[in-house]
């Protein structure tokens, strides 16, 4: 890594926290609820997608006249009530990883699609939000994952040339977002096994947070 600058950009959702899975089982629920088959598979091709694009995949997957914001508001609604007494649960190792990269002088930034309110209260809640110098969130670009201006954005904050950071994602959206910045990318697949595409376009693949703190060790 000799080539590269002390800079790392993490994306949250299935990354740093396990709340992908959550969100995925709430969707998939109200699919059922509302007897609408799919709903499980839209989800996961959001992953990493902000909410306009998620409720533009919605649209093109059930029509103009779906009613995308009032599942979001229930699907919300659930979440929270959820995670209202315990929080997200975080990724096994993130808190251990962070803390590495902090004593060692990394300079660590965050690029999320999700909005910029959810993802203060939820780092917060977990203690992992003063760990970064710049968070980059949905409503601070225009474009979304898989586009790569979050990633582009993130780095002009942190002062660094992509070509000489590394971002953590989990997602297909989200390593294609960071690969077309430039960044060399580690993938730590959540949800979804990668595809051979999202393999190629990925630096290193690591089963869990703490194979790759051994990495940067």
């Amino acid at each position: 890594m000799a080539s590269l600058s002390k800079t790392v950009v993490f994306d949250m959702d299935g990354v740093l926290l396990d709340s992908e899975r959550l969100i995925l089982n709430i969707w998939t629920l109200l699919g059922e609820k509302y007897q609408i088959s799919g709903i499980g598979d839209v989800m996961i091709d959001s992953l990493g997608s902000n909410r306009e694009d998620t409720r533009l995949k919605f649209v093109r997957a059930y029509g103009e006249d779906f009613p995308y914001d009032e599942f979001r508001d229930e699907a919300r609604e659930m979440f929270f009530e959820r995670t209202k007494k315990d929080g997200v649960p975080l990724k096994p190792g993130a808190r251990e990883l962070l803390q590495f990269l902090k004593i060692n002088g990394w300079n660590i930034g965050l690029a999320s699609s999700t909005s910029g309110e959810t993802v203060k209260d939820e780092l917060q809640t977990v203690g992992l939000y003063d760990f970064f110098e710049v968070v980059v969130t949905g409503e601070m670009v225009k474009e979304s994952k898989p586009h790569p201006e979050i990633y582009f954005k993130a780095c002009e904050l942190l002062g660094v040339n992509p070509k000489e950071a590394i971002a953590i994602e989990d997602s297909k959206n989200g390593v294609r977002s960071a690969a077309m910045a430039g960044m060399k990318v580690i993938l730590v697949p959540d949800l979804v096994d990668p595809d051979e595409d999202t393999q190629r376009l990925a630096w290193k693949m690591f089963p869990d947070l703490f194979d790759v703190r051994k990495f940067f060790s």
